[in-house]
Formats: C-alpha cells, sequence, structure tokens
C-alpha cells in the first residue's frame, strides 16, 4: 500500500476580525514529495499548515488525505506527524519516552512501544543518549528527538513548522540532510513551512511561493529561481538584477543601462517586460564580441567567503555581480543565455501613458 497523499482543496480562510484572507489556496502533496512554503511575514505560509494539521478550519474547501475528506476530522485522528519550532519536548521525560509517547496514546504495549521508540532513535543517530531528558541534549539533538517522535508512529503526512531555525547555521545543513533522508525513507508526504530561502530550494521538490494570501507560483527549486513568473517572484527568491525595459526585437530589449541581447524573447516589439539576471550570471571582462558588455566604476564590494557580491556602477544604472576571483572589477559581461525577460503584467483599463490612473 503507497503513503497518503495530503491535499487542500479550494480551501478559503479568514481570521475573524483581522484584515488577513486565505484566497482560494488548491496545493497536493504527493507520497514521497517533500514541498516547502515560503513567503514574507503575514503570507499566509503557516496558515496553510495549521489548515491541513486541523489546528484551523477552512471557512470554504476540503482537506483531504489520501483522497479521504478530514476537514471536520481533529488534528488526533488525522494521524499526522507535526515538528514545531519550539520542539515541544515533554521536560520530564527522556529522549526514549519522548519518543514512545505517541505509541502509548495509541495503546501500544510497552515492550513494543519501547522497541520501536528505540529504532528510532537509532535511525537518527540518538541510541546512546535514550535516557537523556530534553534539557541535557543539544538543540540539534532535541531536534532530531521531535523529529523521531514524529515518525514512530508511522503518520499518514509529516507537518513541519519552521523546525530548523532555532539551529545555529552549520547544524541547521546537517539537519537539513537528516529530515531529507528519513523523508524519503519513509516515503511520506511532507509539507514544510519555513522563511529559510536556501533550506528551501535545497531540500524541496516542489517550493511554493506565498505573498499576502495567495499562491504566486509553484515549481521546482531550478524553476523558481531561474524561471519566475513575476517580477514580485524573481524579487522574492534569490538575489537578482531587475531593470524594467522595453522589447527591441526577437533577441533585445532595451534597459536603463544599455540595451540587452537575449537568447529567443517571443513577445512582440514594443511590449514593457523584466529583464533578469542573477549575480551568478555576471561575467568578469568585456565579452569577445561586445555583446552585452559594460564598463564602470566598482562600488560597493562584500566579501562572503567563497564568493564576493559587488556593484559595478556604470551609465544608467548598477550591475550586481558574485565572483570567487579577487582583484580590480571594472568591466563585466552578460551571456545571452542568462539575461530572462518576464512580460510585465497587464496595465489596468484606466491606466494612462504618464502613469497617471485617470480620475
Amino acid at each position: 500500500m503507497s503513503a497518503p497523499t495530503l491535499a487542500l482543496d479550494a480551501v478559503e480562510f479568514a481570521y475573524p476580525g483581522a484584515g488577513f484572507r486565505l484566497a482560494r489556496t488548491d496545493l497536493v502533496v504527493a507520497p514521497g514529495e517533500l514541498v516547502a512554503v515560503i513567503g514574507g511575514s503575514g503570507s499566509g505560509k503557516s496558515t496553510v499548515l495549521r489548515l491541513a494539521a486541523g489546528f484551523l478550519a477552512p471557512a470554504r474547501g476540503r482537506i483531504l488525505i489520501d483522497g479521504t475528506d478530514v476537514t471536520e476530522a481533529p488534528p488526533r485522528a488525522r494521524e499526522l506527524g507535526v515538528v514545531f519550532q519550539a520542539y515541544a519536548l515533554f521536560p520530564h521525560m527522556t529522549a526514549r519516552e519522548n519518543v514512545a509517547y505517541p505509541l502509548k496514546v495509541r495503546g501500544v504495549g510497552t515492550r513494543q512501544r519501547g522497541e520501536q521508540a528505540m529504532r528510532m532513535l537509532g535511525l537518527v543517530g540518538l541510541t546512546p543518549l535514550a535516557d537523556r531528558r530534553p534539557d541535557q541534549l543539544s538543540g540539534g539533538q532535541q531536534q532530531r528527538v521531535a523529529l523521531a517522535r514524529a515518525l514512530v508512529f508511522r503518520p499518514r503526512a509529516l507537518l513541519l513548522d519552521e523546525p530548523l531555525s532555532a539551529l545555529d547555521a552549520a547544524l541547521r545543513g546537517e539537519m537539513r540532510d537528516e529530515i531529507r533522508r528519513l523523508q524519503r525513507e519513509h516515503g511520506i508526504a511532507t509539507l514544510h513551512v519555513t522563511h529559510d530561502q536556501e533550506e528551501a530550494l535545497s531540500m524541496a521538490d516542489r517550493v511554493v511561493v506565498m505573498r499576502e494570501g495567495r499562491i504566486e507560483q509553484v515549481g521546482t527549486p531550478r524553476e523558481l529561481y531561474e524561471h519566475p513568473r513575476s517580477r514580485w517572484v524573481a524579487s522574492f527568491v534569490g538575489q537578482a538584477n531587475l531593470w524594467e525595459g522595453v522589447v527591441r526585437g526577437a533577441d533585445a530589449v532595451e534597459t536603463p543601462v544599455g540595451l540587452l541581447r537575449a537568447g529567443p524573447i517571443g513577445l512582440p516589439p514594443g511590449t514593457r517586460a523584466t529583464v533578469l539576471v542573477r549575480p551568478e550570471g555576471v561575467r568578469l571582462g568585456a565579452a569577445p564580441d561586445g555583446v552585452n558588455t559594460f564598463t564602470g566604476r566598482l562600488g560597493r564590494d562584500r566579501f562572503l567567503g567563497a564568493t564576493r557580491r559587488y556593484d559595478l556602477e556604470v551609465a544608467g544604472g548598477t550591475v550586481v555581480g558574485e565572483t570567487p576571483e579577487a582583484g580590480a572589477i571594472d568591466a563585466v559581461h552578460i551571456p545571452r543565455a542568462r539575461v530572462q525577460v518576464i512580460p510585465a503584467p497587464a496595465m489596468p483599463s484606466n491606466f494612462q501613458a504618464n502613469g497617471d490612473p485617470r480620475r
């Protein structure tokens, strides 16, 4: 029997007395898939997770687990594993007792739940620490206990609510791999809410980008990063050069920093568009053919460890680039393949050419 699917079907929600409203949301998390939800504060990402968990009830729509409508079911009846930001371990229990607790409330016998708890602690590498209480464990060890507890009863799906935010940077990287490994081994549908874009892009099969209660785009990490559908998504996900421009030909778009050549644009001349160039796509020095070459003065120059991020002040604006190379920078070029052209949204019918709405 395959693992269940988690789905939100035409779900809508509004907090009483508050301005926030979750617009119609459709989202399916397949068995074995990890879907990360990102967005700014107040975007609705945590609301989506709470609706799935049963902590909130939708105004419209359904919550489905493997096709079964659980919208009216209380959280415990949904059989979902949940890992919170604060882990919520019982302080008076040992690691083994914490992991065994979900089995205890489900009526599993003492011996069997002890064996299953130890098996899960072995999977997360904590067998030697089974008899320690939470205050005797590090943050990363507590996180492993919380993850083992969420998986020990074989939940129908796994919900992760900012589970790594309390950890230091080095440990977060380690725990990303640990969560991904366990999630894949169990083949479990996983919904992961996080404010950390690097975490989402490195872990997820698909990423959901939310803004003001709506889903802006859903796609693989590479799709979101390399082919955002809107200027807002392009600016929200990762670092970016963004210039407003006008298409001038099949492979040319005019921008404040100059005419940029791209691959086939597929838009008619005169179309307004946003041009996106990721900083790592900018190359040092002039192009051999001189295309998309810019000269200027080096402005801000930030050391990031393995790379440096710099601003080259050119006629008409700034080109932001990243490079592992040291030394002076006075010229750069942008390969055609690195120039992405995003169609601008249609203007409202009352919009005039000077940008002022008609009264």
